[in-house]
């Protein structure tokens, strides 16, 4: 049986999660959505060790957070739906286990 205080903390884990899971999917949808743009902008040595250089390492650790939450059909779904470009490729890949990352 757990206490107020520990049941409360497991409420506030289990929120972050839903709000995590939320995030993820978020990150995930504008990421591919943006398609040739975004691969325009990595490939500029202008934006080099900036934030845009972490998308392309976040995107898989975001993947792989939703199908360790069970939306792993979500992710092919915005996968399938996404625009050509270096992310939907990366993130096929990725899904497949021939990634790198």
């Amino acid at each position: 049986m757990l206490t107020d205080h520990e049941a409360t903390h497991v409420l506030r884990a289990l929120d972050a999660l839903d709000q995590l899971e939320e995030a993820a999917v978020k990150l995930v949808r504008a990421e591919l959505a943006c398609g040739p743009a975004l691969d325009g902008l990595i490939a500029d040595p202008l934006t080099e060790g900036t934030r845009l250089d972490q998308l392309s390492l976040v995107d898989t650790l975001a993947v792989d957070l939703l199908a360790a939450l069970g939306r792993h059909d979500t992710v092919r779904r915005l996968v399938d739906e996404a625009p050509a470009g270096c992310a939907r490729d990366a993130l096929v890949d990725h899904l497949a286990g021939r990634g790198s990352a």
